[in-house]
């Protein structure tokens, strides 16, 4: 199924207000179809919902979820560092429009606020969110390098000595602690993930030292 009829399917379910549809989701298209979105994109959007079919795993609230997915990164500013935060309020002001039950509406909240931190939650519902919103580290070498060069072009007004420390240091982050919290994706990808963040981390570190040579 792809994005528009999914997402199609999912407001029908929520609304009889069949006036809502294009109009919701040309505003999703057009926040992820941004030009200054390299990797935070649409194609993100189908790469969890892909993963999620794959892992078949049955989340506490379906329909939480699935919200959550789509509009998770529907604010992305590079520069910005609430994006998460205005992702959720937005999220959550839809919803309300749409007479979405409040349970629904926090847990979609929650959900969006913990892709900022990424930390295991007791709620195994935001785990698998947090799983699939980091799947793609996992993947091959060859996926891997799309999403680290799309992430750098969707950081291009930094200039390499200011990107490279501050993406390493991301990256470091991402190995002090599990990058996976369901045991599904942890056998899966965590291993894959290691590798691939360490081998980035190389690669940067090498760039640095042919700047600091340049010099």
């Amino acid at each position: 199924m792809n994005l528009k009829s999914r997402f199609k399917k999912l407001l029908y379910s929520s609304t009889t207000r069949e006036e809502l549809f294009p109009l919701y989701w040309n505003e999703l298209e057009k926040a992820y179809q941004n030009n200054s979105r390299a990797y935070h994109n649409l194609s993100h959007l189908e790469n969890m919902f892909d993963e999620w079919e794959q892992c078949q795993i049955i989340p506490q609230n379906q329909q939480a979820l699935e919200w959550a997915i789509f509009y998770h990164d529907i604010i992305y500013k590079a520069t910005k560092k609430n994006n998460e935060l205005k992702s959720a309020q937005l999220c959550e002001e839809r919803l309300k429009e749409l007479d979405i039950p409040t349970d629904v509406r926090s847990l979609c909240f929650e959900m969006i606020i913990a892709t900022q931190k990424h930390q295991k939650s007791d709620n195994e519902t935001i785990n698998l969110m947090l799983d699939l919103d980091m799947s793609i580290l996992g993947q091959s070498w060859e996926a891997y390098q799309t999403y680290y060069e799309g992430v750098r072009k969707e950081y291009a007004i930094y200039p390499d000595f200011l990107y490279h420390p501050g993406r390493v240091k991301v990256l470091q982050t991402f190995l002090q602690q599990p990058i996976f919290h369901t045991s599904f994706f942890k056998d899966k990808y965590e291993a894959k993930a290691i590798e691939n963040i360490k081998t980035e981390i190389a690669f940067l570190e090498k760039l640095r030292k042919l700047i600091v040579l340049e010099k």
